[in-house]
């Protein structure tokens, strides 16, 4: 009776984890209210407790291993130095490749999509059409210093688990070496409409039953949460991706423009705490110096791209349906203006869609307007206003008056200033290192004893730690960019509200630096990078009580998660 009793506790726990929407959260006046702040810290007490009693009742499995005997292997620590000045005669090399995740046969796999879990389609996100497509897209880059190539690879996905990423490095350990690669790095869009490849998405009443049984007795071992068939078919999708781009490096220039495009396209709806928002986009633009080779457009944005995987009453898809979310209509646009397209997410943690600027009946096709509008500023940053006017491409693009009608929309391109853009010296100094995070979430403790996620959990006493990894990378002489492996709270890049007594919910300052401190202002965030650890809290605002606007907590590693990464940063800097 006990044991049936706490499996319905836990099953509960992560239903409520994994579905739970934090739209109603208290507004940050009322946090801010100190009886409002010792009543958050209760119920999140409250809550920590609970399921860390039922903690103790779960077994651990084999991704549990003891220190002494903890090995992490297929990992790239980047260039072996840093230079300040280009190699003489050096030059950029880029490749690139794209390539879709979803096999032909998808119908034959048990595929779910990664994001949302509601009630609205009966708690089971299985894929029953394609919308678009889910890709996954790759540049492999190289400064001509003989330091060697680098590769990122961004996926259409929520996330892929530090596990599976250094599997596919593994799976490319002859191909790396014989091509004198230095880094290997994967990357996740974040869309909620892709196939998921946690695992945390998955047939709850058929795995989570049976996880939980297992974790309770030991009688039977645990399922992992991804479908085994398709987490192979994904790794050699991705490792045919990397191998292509690998080998069609060409030599060629590259610029880089940055823009703020403002608040009215972005919002922040589910930390009420922070005050800071990126609002800029970030384009890079490699030219072939042949020009029979099709350039590429690299775009680095903040974006939440969770509008068509949410399940509502009123659209048929009912989040049942593949899409690359509003980064694949950025990325068509941008193709067919004539160029490759690849992508890298920002700091995402309270960022959302701000802009919906057209009547839509479905979803998708609010996210195909918003990608579409992005996409063009994407490619108008550096025009006049006038230029754009004149340029018939951008102008087909237009939504028409009847989509606009009754919305107050304003075309992007009015009042539009240009920015200027600037050449990059080929220099690429990249640097990764690995943290070791002391997992103190119990609801993460509970998802690893369930088994769901592909991590390695290292034991040291009742501790618990889980090896992420950290990065930071120079583009030319002025381009500075920061790895993160989850999903940051903004205030941690700029700083803002949350770092403040007044502003965090345990009324301490936050006492490490902002990522802009280590850094610099200008630096550039690249998420989820080599690993999807969620959420990222500061320490003095961290509490598990979901309705007072500390969602976040829920899918963090722990309340050391920051304090123990930016210390990497710092390290890092020397």
């Amino acid at each position: 009776m006990k044991k049936k009793a706490l499996s319905v506790i836990l099953a509960i726990v992560m239903v409520f984890s994994a579905t739970a929407v934090p739209a109603s959260a208290i507004d940050f006046e009322a946090s801010a209210e100190p009886i409002t702040k010792v009543l958050a810290k209760v119920v999140g007490t409250v809550f920590e407790t609970l399921v860390g009693t039922v903690n103790l009742f779960l077994r651990e499995n084999d991704k549990f291993i003891d220190e002494d005997e903890y090995v992490y292997d297929n990992f790239y620590e980047g260039t072996a130095d840093f230079i300040d000045e280009a190699k003489a005669g050096a030059k950029w090399s880029l490749g690139q490749s794209s390539m879709s995740l979803v096999p032909e046969n998808w119908e034959e796999y048990n595929l779910f999509l990664g994001g949302f879990i509601s009630e609205q389609n009966f708690f089971t996100n299985d894929v029953r059409e394609v919308l678009d497509d889910m890709k996954v897209r790759v540049i492999a880059l190289n400064d001509g210093s003989d330091r060697g190539t680098a590769v990122f690879a961004t996926v259409d996905s929520i996330g892929v688990s530090n596990g599976d990423i250094r599997h596919i490095r593994g799976l490319l350990e002859d191909f790396a070496a014989k091509n004198n690669i230095n880094s290997i790095n994967l990357f996740s869009t974040h869309t909620h409409s892709g196939i998921d490849t946690q695992g945390l998405w998955t047939d709850i009443f058929r795995k989570w039953p049976k996880n939980i049984f297992s974790a309770l007795t030991g009688i039977i071992e645990t399922e992992q949460g991804t479908d085994p068939e398709y987490m192979e078919f994904f790794y050699s999708k991705v490792c045919e991706a990397i191998t292509e781009a690998v080998d069609s490096m060409t030599e060629g220039t590259m610029t880089f423009a940055r823009k703020d495009i403002g608040e009215r396209y972005f919002s922040n709806k589910n930390r009420p705490s922070t005050s800071s928002l990126d609002t800029e986009l970030k384009r890079f633009v490699f030219t072939p110096d042949d020009s029979s080779v099709t350039p590429t457009i690299i775009l680095n944005m903040s974006a939440h791209p969770d509008v068509v995987g949410l399940a509502t009453d009123d659209d048929p898809t009912k989040g049942h349906g593949i899409s690359g979310d509003y980064i694949y209509y950025i990325g068509e646009t941008i193709n067919n203006a004539g160029y490759n397209f690849m992508f890298f997410n920002g700091s995402i943690a309270g960022i959302y869609i701000g802009r919906i600027s057209a009547k839509a009946d479905l979803r998708v096709d609010i996210a195909a307007n918003y990608g579409r509008e992005i996409g063009k500023m994407v490619l108008g940053m550096t025009m006049s206003e006038s230029e754009i006017l004149a340029d018939d491409y951008l102008m087909s693009l237009n939504l028409t008056a009847e989509q606009t009608e009754g919305h107050n929309y304003t075309p992007w391109y009015e009042g539009w200033e240009p920015v200027t853009e600037t050449e990059l010296d080929p220099i690429l100094n990249i640097k990764l290192a690995q943290v070791e995070v002391h997992v103190t979430n119990p609801v993460i403790k509970a998802a690893g004893k369930l088994g769901v996620v592909n991590y390695l959990i290292k034991k040291s006493g009742r501790d618990y730690y889980v090896t992420t990894e950290i990065g930071y990378m120079e583009l030319g002489k002025d381009v500075k960019v920061a790895f993160v492996p989850g999903e940051i709270c903004t205030d941690l890049i700029y700083g803002g509200n949350q770092l403040t007594a007044e502003g965090s919910v345990n009324s301490k300052d936050y006492e490490g630096k902002t990522l802009c401190e280590i850094f610099g202002d200008d630096v550039i965030i690249f998420g989820l990078a080599n690993d999807a650890v969620g959420y990222i809290v500061p320490e003095n605002d961290y509490c598990m009580a979901l309705a007072f606007g500390h969602y976040q907590e829920l899918l963090s590693l722990g309340k050391e998660e920051a304090t123990t990464m930016f210390e990497g940063y710092e390290k890092l800097v020397g």
